[in-house]
């Protein structure tokens, strides 16, 4: 698991507030829930609960999954009134059965094989009803690829609160298992001298996706594709797919 979501898992939580709008996400998901006329989700990649706040007080009937239990301890301080579920996707044995599924946050590009992703989608077709809807973004590996052969860097400087971060990262191609590439990230708060201080180091590498992948996964799995919706996204362009359960 990326040291980002353990021990820098506070430091995710604040940075992670200034780069995403969630009131803007969550909007976006309550828009297609409420057109489906579901009220009861499950979201697969919670992290420190930043939508589950938003879910809870909108009356859904709400689970949030994630890998990472310092995220979820963040995310129950946060929303003590959710319910969440420690485990991994690809071997995940939910609790209970939704009429949605959510997967936020790119958590899907952390499906390195074709068949974490199978067993993924497998797990997630077990976990909802009939008829149930599967909504999740995915890195545009067209868009991502397109001119991405040099390792790339860049800078990130962000407050919250009364505290000051810097991130540093370098992306650099890696084809091993898929359109994949190694993100290596140097995290940086300012001190009461007003200096930059090394906090901690994170290395994952992650995956994107051609929409033909993608809907091959999801024929394979038993889902339908309902619409691929392009959105706003932060540093790499998303797509996001939203599937029924046949």
């Amino acid at each position: 698991m990326s040291n980002l979501y353990k021990n820098l898992a506070n430091v995710y939580d604040e940075i992670y507030q200034t780069i995403f709008d969630y009131d803007a996400e969550f909007e976006f998901y309550d828009s297609i829930l409420t057109k489906n006329n579901i009220k009861d989700v499950i979201e697969i990649g919670c992290g420190t609960g930043n939508l589950a706040k938003r879910f809870v007080a909108k009356n859904y009937t709400y689970l949030g999954v994630d890998l990472s239990q310092n995220m979820l301890d963040i995310a129950a301080k946060k929303v003590p009134s959710a319910n969440f579920q420690q485990g991994n996707i690809c071997d995940l044995a939910l609790n209970r059965k939704s009429d949605s599924v959510l997967i936020t946050g790119r958590t899907i590009s952390y499906l390195l094989t074709n068949k974490s992703i199978k067993d993924a989608f497998r797990n997630i077709y077990l976990g909802l009803n009939s008829g149930g809807v599967l909504i999740f973004d995915a890195i545009d590996a067209s868009a991502l690829f397109r001119d991405f052969i040099e390792p790339k860097t860049d800078e990130l400087a962000v407050k919250f609160k009364k505290s000051e971060y810097k991130r540093i990262s370098k992306s650099t191609v890696n084809l091993a298992s898929g359109w994949t590439w190694d993100w290596e990230s140097s995290y940086f708060k300012k001190d009461e001298n007003g200096h930059f201080k090394n906090i901690g180091d994170d290395f994952a590498t992650l995956r994107a996706f051609t929409k033909d992948e993608i809907i091959l996964f999801l024929n394979y799995s038993g889902f339908e594709l309902l619409e691929i919706t392009p959105k706003q996204s932060y540093a790499w362009k998303d797509d996001f797919y939203i599937a029924r359960k046949i």
